[in-house]
């Protein structure tokens, strides 16, 4: 026979499975348009956004031919817009809140230029202590991408790349990476190619959208170089 302890026990631990049932998942959306200085849509900019105070979730997404692009399943919150194209000056956009059922929209024009987005990246170092980085690859359509090359370089161009590629479910997982700052490829077959900066001061969890590469694209002098495969070092044998 039950005591009333072990019956209120019971009910509040039902009460609190039912509540963390009926918790909603996010469903913030952010809706933009990149355009050049010549009111034209910018093909291949690549957008990366997350929270104002925080360096994780990441959400990056690259721009089609209309130039548009859009996230959703966002957390209610203020969000930061980092937005780069090769030959043009990055812009930054902060401040931009998101609350559902409400969405919001960033409209960013571009000029010509050449630039960095901010003078505060770190050169990667094991003293300041190690990250990772948890990648999900996704096409337009939200459908997970397998066998998307993924490529990690340390800022300053540190001769430490890490590569993989995407598994079924789209997913790859970076361990080990001394904190700092990153530089992040993905490549696909038929797509647009997505470069970001990451800032990695722990372990951050990044969700990239790729966008059909337009048959009428320009690739960058960059985009025609194919990258070499990088192998990992040989494992010592030990010592008998």
């Amino acid at each position: 026979m039950w005591s009333p302890q072990r019956a209120a026990l019971a009910i509040a631990c039902l009460t609190a499975s039912s509540l963390l049932a009926q918790t909603p998942s996010p469903s913030g959306q952010m809706r933009g348009v990149i355009m050049t200085a010549r009111r034209t849509p910018a093909v291949g900019a690549v957008v990366l956004v997350r929270p104002e105070d925080a360096p994780s979730p990441v959400r990056l997404g690259t721009t089609g031919a209309s130039g548009r692009f859009g996230f959703d399943g966002l957390a209610d919150g203020t969000y930061r817009a980092e937005v780069r194209r090769e030959g043009y000056l990055p812009v930054v956009k902060s401040g931009i809140a998101v609350k559902a059922p409400y969405r919001a929209v960033v409209e960013v024009t571009l000029v010509r230029g050449a630039g960095s987005v901010s003078a505060a990246e770190t050169v990667p170092d094991p003293g300041k202590g190690s990250g990772a980085v948890r990648l999900t690859v996704r096409t337009a359509a939200e459908t997970p991408l397998a066998e998307a090359r993924v490529r990690l370089v340390q800022a300053e161009g540190r001769e430490d790349p890490r590569a993989s590629v995407t598994d079924g479910s789209g997913q790859v997982s970076f361990e080990n990476l001394p904190a700092g700052t990153w530089r992040l490829e993905i490549l696909g077959a038929g797509l647009l190619p997505l470069r970001a900066t990451l800032d990695v001061p722990g372990e951050i969890a990044v969700d990239a959208t790729m966008s059909p590469q337009p048959a009428d694209y320009q690739p960058a002098p960059q985009d025609l170089i194919v990258p070499e495969e990088v192998t990992p070092p040989p494992t010592p044998a030990p010592h008998p």
